[in-house]
């Protein structure tokens, strides 16, 4: 099998978030371009009319507070709300470098997954049954491994812990902790994240941590509805 083929298995093989920072980091990101200058015409010509005299009454709106929220309630609400599937986006860094990204379908059917790092690309047809990966401008093989877990979020339903920290009556920032064992961490104590969730749903998961050579590596996944949400079957 292909070097990046078995990087990238190995990466797949880690529990809950797929937390691993051993993966080499990859200088070539891609850049971004530079915005281009446009001049606008205004959309509302001044007005050069004499500015009224005499007193001025201003009214200043005040803005509800939000309803109180049990953050652990919420969580498991929009957890149970993934469980037709859902796509993530999860890049980690090391060190400031993107080392690894994930991007894929998840559904009761299986996971569709691309994998990205130094090494290359492997894209990932996971069910039940078997694993089958292709590297880029390859073709489609079977894997002969146990097909493993791909649930990034499978972590946030057995929390240790959940607080509020924020909350504008739409938007609900949560400080969640699990075990640091649940995330595929070689370690007994609890990981703190940062989950988001906007409108009832879940949309955003963060986790830093520092290395074991002292870099300070992060993980942040971003969750949405399904871009295929068809059944995942095996691609040859």
């Amino acid at each position: 099998m292909p070097e990046h083929g078995k990087a990238a298995r190995f990466l797949l093989g880690g529990a809950g978030l797929l937390l691993v920072f051993g993966a080499c980091s990859d200088s070539n990101s891609p850049s971004v371009g530079g915005a281009s200058s446009n001049t606008l015409a205004p959309l509302v010509a001044p007005n050069t009319a004499a500015a009224p005299t005499g007193p001025t009454t201003v009214s200043t709106a005040v803005a509800a507070t939000p309803a109180a929220v049990d953050g652990a309630a919420l969580l498991q609400q929009a957890i149970a709300a993934t469980g037709n599937g859902y796509h993530f986006n999860q890049t980690n860094t090391v060190d400031g470098v993107v080392a690894l990204t994930i991007d894929g379908d998840r559904l009761p059917t299986g996971a569709r997954l691309a994998v990205s790092n130094a090494s290359g690309l492997v894209f990932y047809v996971i069910t039940p049954d078997g694993m089958w990966l292709m590297p880029e401008n390859g073709e489609w093989e079977q894997d002969d491994s146990d097909p493993p877990t791909i649930d990034p979020i499978a972590a946030l339903g057995s929390p240790t812990s959940v607080a509020v920290t924020s909350n504008d009556g739409n938007t609900v920032q949560l400080a969640v902790t699990v075990p640091a064992a649940s995330l595929g961490v070689a370690d007994s104590g609890d990981a703190p994240l940062q989950v988001s969730v906007v409108g009832g749903g879940l949309t955003g998961i963060n986790y830093a941590t520092t290395t074991a050579d002292g870099k300070a590596a992060s993980a942040n996944v971003i969750i949405g509805p399904p871009v295929d949400a068809s059944p995942v079957v095996p691609p040859i």
